[in-house]
């Protein structure tokens, strides 16, 4: 067995992931990560974080640097990942999607040291402006080897301090510029004790669909490396790569976005699978429309379980008895009116969490975090009702809510209800300026092939037998596809830009 890797001795609530990785690498000759056909035990992966942590300090990168990420789900992302809580820099993985200028206004703001990006993404940095670039090393996927140092046998054995950021993760800014959520380790491990519902132990295998930018692909993976359990990594969503390494791997653990789960379906239909394996399959990033839940379910007779999160906030609420609800954990979250007051059960508040798993707060600058809660308590802009049973159960966004002259109106009960026409294959609704009303509903509609033929007239007529009247959309736009960002989630500002020019 290795013995060159021991625990860190820290004081912490629970274990951290970098000492949970040191503790399997030094214990047992396990798997921690799967990637394209390449296999990482626990061991290479702990010798190559102590090489890159020598190698980040042998080339000057000082706790508190900042590095920047632009890469797929992949073992690199773990290394650089676990590697930067042990020199002390802070890690910041940034979407594979954006474009230079919006990299451009990152990198300015974070001022990082180093910048690691996918070697297939040099036209995109390349376009990047110059200025930005001479500031900091920029090291491509197919160089990083250039960084690592020399192992040790004592270097995991240093103290490392828990308390300091480590990872700042931003939001999805569908509602303007993103924000920079910042974590330590103290905090990570307090959200991966509050995970126990994703049943993982040491013959856990979790699979790897979402982007490491995103909380739950971050998450996911630090959780397995605590659990001491196996990844099998993706960088880019393939349906029948998915399934098949289900079968193969025996997965126990997958999170979906609503947006994957009818390729998943549809790949599974025409190439049957023995899925029999999976334990726990989670749902979340937006909300989820009953009737792909119902054929999702139908399909792989797994049982969806509503994952509720947010880049602020993990591990406050768990599964509920449906795939539309929620528990909370007791004492961390609550629903509140416009003033903040207590709502009653049946009533519709915004959500508001509490607790340890709470992250530190907004990154600013270097040094610089402004807290996102008050009182201990962290607005989530969500709105939700409490249930008889107690559980809860999502309703909307509240800065999507839609207010038309005095009545409020939840665009997601709208898209449900035009989601359930036969010709309809999505929808997307919001609210767009008024003179009058202060806003007016808008949709945007996509067919099914066989449906080419339907009118937005017989899609209001529709409407009019299940909604009130001033919920009904004043226009509805049919076009080709709806506007989401990376991870599914419907881009609202779009919505309204697009009705607008029609």
């Amino acid at each position: 067995m290795p013995s060159s890797f021991q625990s860190i001795d820290a004081s912490c609530p629970s274990q951290t992931p970098l000492q949970a990785l040191f503790q399997h690498a030094s214990e047992r000759p396990a798997i921690a990560l799967i990637a394209d056909g390449d296999v990482w035990s626990y061991h290479r992966l702990a010798s190559e974080v102590v090489r890159l942590s020598n190698g980040l300090k042998r080339a000057g990168i000082e706790p508190g640097d900042r590095i920047v990420m632009l890469v797929r789900t992949s073992p690199l992302y773990a290394v650089f990942l676990f590697a930067a809580m042990m020199s002390g820099a802070i890690l910041v993985p940034l979407k594979t999607e954006f474009t230079a200028r919006e990299l451009d206004e990152f990198l300015r703001w974070l001022r990082p040291t180093l910048f690691v990006h996918e070697a297939d993404l040099q036209p995109v940095v390349a376009q990047m402006a110059a200025d930005v670039l001479e500031r900091t090393r920029t090291v491509t996927s197919a160089g990083w080897h250039a960084l690592l140092g020399e192992g040790s046998r004592h270097t995991a054995q240093v103290p490392v301090d828990i308390d300091s950021t480590c990872l700042l993760l931003a939001t999805s800014g569908t509602t303007g510029m993103p924000k920079l959520v910042a974590y330590n380790q103290r905090v990570i491990s307090h959200v991966a004790g509050a995970l126990s519902a994703w049943e993982l132990d040491s013959h856990s295998c979790t699979l790897g669909s979402t982007p490491v930018a995103h909380v739950s692909g971050s998450f996911v993976l630090m959780a397995t490396i605590i659990r001491g359990c196996q990844e099998v990594m993706f960088s880019r969503f393939d349906a029948d790569k998915l399934l098949d390494a289900i079968e193969q791997e025996r997965g126990t653990m997958l999170f979906v976005a609503p947006f994957i789960c009818q390729p998943l379906v549809d790949a599974q239909r025409k190439r049957p699978r023995d899925l029999s394996s999976m334990r726990v399959c989670g749902i979340g990033g937006d909300a989820c429309r009953p009737v792909v839940a119902e054929t999702f379910q139908n399909t792989f007779g797994w049982r969806l379980n509503n994952t509720y999160g947010l880049t602020e906030c993990l591990g406050s609420m768990a599964f509920g008895s449906a795939w539309d609800t929620l528990t909370a954990i007791p004492g961390r979250a609550r629903l509140v009116d416009a003033d903040g007051v207590e709502v009653a059960q049946g009533e519709v508040g915004e959500l508001q969490m509490c607790g340890a798993n709470l992250s530190l707060g907004y990154w600013t600058g270097p040094g610089d975090i402004i807290s996102h809660s008050r009182g201990g308590w962290f607005a989530s802009g969500d709105l939700m009702v409490q249930l008889p049973n107690g559980e809860y159960r999502f309703v909307g966004r509240c800065k999507d809510q839609i207010v038309s002259f005095t009545d409020k109106i939840s665009p997601v009960e709208v898209e449900n209800q035009l989601i359930l026409h036969p010709a309809v294959a999505d929808a997307a609704v919001a609210g767009a300026p008024d003179y009058e009303a202060g806003q007016r509903v808008v949709a945007l509609v996509t067919l099914t092939a066989d449906a080419p033929g339907t009118s937005a007239q017989e899609l209001l007529a529709w409407l009019r037998v299940r909604l009130a009247p001033f919920k009904l959309p004043r226009q509805i736009v049919l076009t080709e596809a709806i506007p989401r960002n990376a991870l599914g989630k419907v881009n609202r500002n779009e919505v309204v830009r697009i009705a607008a020019t029609n």
